[in-house]
């Protein structure tokens, strides 16, 4: 979901500070005039690609124009908030509109409503702003409306419809699950039982495809990248066995390329190393080499190569809270790459 932008908030004009004429009526009077002449409007308007019937904005202002225009009423538009986001292949605008009525007297009465728009291009500030005229054409001056409430929206519109593969992209967009191989195939086994594999999405850079290609498309690609990082670090391994030996005084394996202390070679030339010790060597150097990802990206390997990367450590503090041997090492990582990738 891509981040909103807001505008400072600005209050609305309260009443005109300079003196009213009191030889014509307030405003207050004249908008009662107008209620009092204004037509009923319905849904008009008709999408005959889409199948749907709507009432637009031009219907509110043909209702009202000539009663403002009788009475001597003018309406001015005052923006006062806004915020933007991409859903799908949209823009969407949220807007925040107030509309000053201004009376011949000086006065003026002020709505505030709320508009929202979509679109594929550069009009979604236009619908909002569209939409936030109707209602407050509508809510302010009472004008009634056939077949249903005022609170009926667009609810037979086809694109204000959620469909059930909407629940899925949601979560499909946390970053836990969208650079999660594990919680991306729970989703692609939860979807194909729901029947919704084939069910049409709108992938992050906006191209129309099925949800189960999308799930699939998105873990092949972490496979991959998993893959190309376990090659570099496999190539790098003779240099990150050197680079660990020099910072913690240790020789490097020839069979793992791992350091490994003096004390703990002498005693493999006699007997194989247990697992327990196996796991206090590497615990011990990814002690060491804590702010080295390079080596702790070795002694992870490692620590999977036998069988290691399921035993139960505790994370740093302040939380200090258990995690598996594989878990603390990769967040660890990630969070090295990430300070390199700030100071870059």
């Amino acid at each position: 979901m891509a981040s909103a932008v807001e505008a400072p908030a600005t209050v609305a004009e309260g009443q005109t500070s300079h003196t009213l004429n009191q030889a014509v009526p307030s405003v207050y009077e004249l908008m009662a005039r107008v209620m009092r002449d204004v037509r009923n409007i319905g849904k008009n308007g008709r999408n005959e690609s889409q199948n749907y019937s709507f009432r637009g904005v031009d219907d509110a202002i043909g209702a009202l124009a000539q009663p403002l225009r009788d009475h001597g009423v003018v309406m001015t538009p005052e923006v006062l908030d806004f915020k933007t986001e991409v859903r799908g292949r949209q823009n969407a605008v949220m807007m925040r509109v107030a509309f000053h009525f201004h009376g011949p007297a000086g006065d003026k009465v002020t709505a505030v409503t709320m508009g929202e728009g979509s679109d594929f291009a550069d009009k979604a500030s236009n619908k909002a702003m569209s939409a936030a005229l109707k209602y407050a054409l509508i809510h302010t001056f009472m004008i009634p409306v056939d077949a249903k409430s005022l609170d009926d929206g667009d609810r037979d519109h086809p694109e204000g419809q959620r469909s059930a593969a909407d629940a899925y992209m949601e979560r499909l967009r946390k970053p836990a699950v969208w650079n999660n191989v594990t919680a991306l195939q729970a989703m692609h086994t939860e979807a194909k039982a729901d029947g919704l594999l084939g069910a049409t999405v709108y992938a992050p850079g906006g191209e129309e495809m099925a949800l189960g290609e999308l799930i699939v498309s998105r873990g092949t690609t972490l496979k991959r990248e998993a893959a190309e990082r376990e090659a570099r670090q496999a190539a790098e391994a003779p240099a990150v066995a050197a680079q660990v030996a020099a910072e913690t005084g240790a020789s490097a394996s020839s069979e793992s390329g791992v350091p490994t202390s003096p004390e703990a070679e002498g005693e493999q030339q006699e007997t194989q190393e247990t697992l327990e010790q196996a796991f206090a060597r590497l615990t011990e150097q990814y002690r060491n080499c804590w702010g080295n990802a390079l080596a702790l990206s070795q002694i992870r390997l490692e620590g999977k190569k036998l069988g290691l990367a399921e035993e139960r450590v505790q994370g740093p503090p302040p939380e200090s809270k258990s995690m598996t041997f594989d878990e603390l090492l990769t967040g660890r990582i990630t969070e090295l790459g990430a300070q390199e990738g700030q100071a870059a």
